[in-house]
């Protein structure tokens, strides 16, 4: 007869120690949950305590935030870094939804990436749930923090915890030139000898939101990508990426001849709100923004944007997000007038 296993309890989700005990390790780590449902307390945090196990059960010093999906995600990241944590382990928001965002909070931050550790993670879920596949988590360093992104799921966080225990000792030493098994020197510590250590957080996320939007305006004279890139060079960016709307010469399969542009009195400040938003959903970026309104002709530009970054995908990440904010979130439509001489409202970008 086939013996049918016992159920799973929560103790199978800790890490087994099968090579031996793992050496203790000496610092502080952070877990941080994204969930908005755990955050307003309709939902219980199951990974959290999962994850402080573990790490206590190292030797660290933990703590653990849960926080709602979105902007919060990325100022408890900043903040955490900002306190020189060793470990920052994050769980939630690496799926699919509009709503999971922490990669994309999580990359602008990261100074070294680690695709391997991710890529570890995903094909051990992958053998038992083939959906493991989708998390988007990423992992890297930022200055001396050690950061990852593990997914919302019990099981989960029980694939990262595996591949992560037999290798955070090492990781941890390697940071700063230590060998494996090797414990960071006092002196390599945050406060500690007379070594600079590089910034955990880049310097640009440490400009007010406010200031890193350089342009933002709803107005009847011409607007143009090259102006925007002028508004966001930064010798900190290496990256500066631009969106130039121009008036196309057909639209639904007619001839356009020309068009006007009308907006609602509140779009400049709309426009405005809408770029600060996507400043804090991407904290290492420097943002340019203009919507033309008035008659236009095949050519004109009609919409200007412009983001700069110190690396190329997070500056492809905040433009492509700035485009299509301003396109779903201003109130601006334009009266197309066609060559057969009919015409059309519809919406500014639509």
């Amino acid at each position: 007869m086939r013996e049918v296993p016992a159920r799973r309890s929560d103790a199978d989700c800790t890490v087994r120690e099968d090579e031996g005990e793992r050496p203790a390790l000496h610092g502080t780590a952070c877990v941080l949950i994204a969930s908005t449902r755990a955050a307003d307390g309709t939902y219980e945090d199951r990974t959290g305590p999962q994850l402080v196990q573990w790490l206590s059960g190292r030797g660290l010093r933990v703590a653990r935030t849960v926080v709602p999906d979105g902007p919060e995600v990325g100022q408890a990241l900043r903040a955490a870094l900002a306190d020189g944590v060793d470990v920052l382990i994050t769980s939630g928001g690496t799926g699919i939804s509009p709503t999971d965002v922490t990669p994309e909070q999580t990359a602008p931050l990261l100074t070294r990436e680690m695709p391997g550790v991710l890529e570890a993670v995903r094909r051990r879920g992958a053998a038992a749930t083939p959906t493991a596949l989708l998390s988007r988590g990423v992992a890297g360093m930022a200055g001396r923090s050690f950061v990852v992104n593990l997914p919302g799921s019990r099981g989960g966080v029980r694939d990262g915890i595996a591949v992560l225990d037999p290798i955070l000792d090492h990781l941890l030493a390697q940071r700063t030139g230590g060998g494996h098994g090797e414990p960071a020197r006092e002196e390599d510590r945050p406060g500690g000898g007379d070594a600079a250590l590089p910034p955990a957080v880049p310097e640009a996320s440490r400009e007010p939101v406010a200031e890193r939007v350089r342009w933002s305006a709803v107005s009847e004279d011409e607007v143009s990508a090259a102006r925007a890139a002028e508004l966001v060079a930064d010798p900190r960016c290496g990256a500066v990426v631009t969106f130039d709307g121009v008036v196309r010469d057909h639209d639904g399969g007619r001839g356009v001849e020309r068009l006007e542009y009308v907006a609602h009195p509140e779009a400049a400040a709309m426009i405005a709100a809408v770029a600060r938003e996507v400043a804090e959903r991407h904290p290492d970026t420097l943002l340019a923004v203009a919507h033309r309104v008035g008659p236009l002709v095949v050519g004109d530009g009609a919409l200007a944007c412009a983001v700069a970054a110190p690396h190329r995908k997070e500056a492809f990440a905040a433009c492509d997000d700035l485009v299509d904010s301003v396109k779903q979130r201003v109130p601006i439509w334009k009266h197309q007038v066609f060559s057969d001489g009919s015409t059309e409202w519809v919406g500014a970008l639509g």
